[in-house]
This record gives C-alpha cells, sequence and structure tokens, in this order.
C-alpha cells in the first residue's frame, strides 16, 4: 500500500508534501513554520525543485489573499537558496471564493517558484505570514509542496 502511494505521488514529480497545524487562537506574525525535506534518491534528476504554498482555512478567513514569506536553506553548508513572498489568492476579483473544500473548510495553493537546489538536497524551509494582523484568525494548516522540476 505504501509503495502504492510513493508511486502515485512521484508520477506527478512531487517530492514532498506535507501540512503544519498553526495554533488554534490564529497565526500570529511571529510564528515560524518550519518544514524538513530530507532529500529524495537519485531517480529524480534536475537542477530545480518547484516549490509552492498551500492553506486550509474557514469560510471566515477575511482577507482576499494570504501572502507568505519563505526562506528556503540547504542543510549541508547552511546555504540560503532563496527568500520568496508567495499568496494563496483566497476570493476572485468578483468576491468568488477560489479554491477546494471539504464542508467548512477550504483549501487553496499559491503561485509556484523554482528553488535552486537538487532533489536529493536537504532542504530546511522556514514560513511566516506577512500580512497586517498580529493574529491571522481562521488559517488552521499550512503546507508546503515540493515538485522535481521538469
Amino acid at each position: 500500500m505504501l509503495l502504492a502511494v510513493l508511486l502515485l505521488a512521484s508520477c506527478d514529480g512531487t517530492l514532498y508534501h506535507r501540512f503544519e497545524q498553526v495554533d488554534d487562537a490564529g497565526w500570529a506574525a511571529t510564528d515560524t513554520l518550519q518544514f524538513v525535506y530530507e532529500g529524495a534518491d537519485a531517480t529524480f534528476d534536475g537542477s530545480a525543485v518547484e516549490l509552492s504554498l498551500q492553506v486550509r482555512y474557514a469560510a471566515a478567513y477575511k482577507y482576499k489573499n494570504l501572502c507568505m514569506r519563505v526562506e528556503t536553506f540547504r542543510v549541508s553548508d547552511t546555504t540560503l537558496l532563496s527568500i520568496d513572498t508567495l499568496c494563496c489568492q483566497m476570493y476572485s476579483d468578483d468576491g468568488r471564493r477560489l479554491g477546494s473544500t471539504a464542508g467548512t473548510m477550504y483549501q487553496n495553493a499559491s503561485n509556484i517558484v523554482d528553488i535552486a537546489a537538487s532533489p536529493s538536497d536537504t532542504l530546511l524551509l522556514r514560513v511566516v505570514n506577512i500580512m497586517p494582523e498580529e493574529c491571522l484568525p481562521n488559517v488552521f494548516d499550512v503546507g508546503v509542496r515540493l515538485a522535481a522540476k521538469r
């Protein structure tokens, strides 16, 4: 069963896909979420990794988007590979909610950026919200998706 899941994930080039829960009271501007990707085997080749962020949130989320800063480090030599601002657009210009839903929880993804890393590199990713509120309510989880660039 585990092998089947790994094979399905590798079909779209996904190397890593993980969510971290934020505090029940909301995502504070001082809260840094950390993700560690431990590298893939040599079956994934390439000179870049694609990064996107995902967010699970409540219908009561009040902003049009959610902007986050992500810093990516190569763990082996602590090299800072990138600092990016990624945004998940929650509402369209005409006010319609975007993304998928499962009842009262919604999920949406950011744009994709390339990271100058090999799929075999071990990476540390630090994510913070850069929205105007000190504590951002109605956000449940934030996720990171890494994929091998084709």
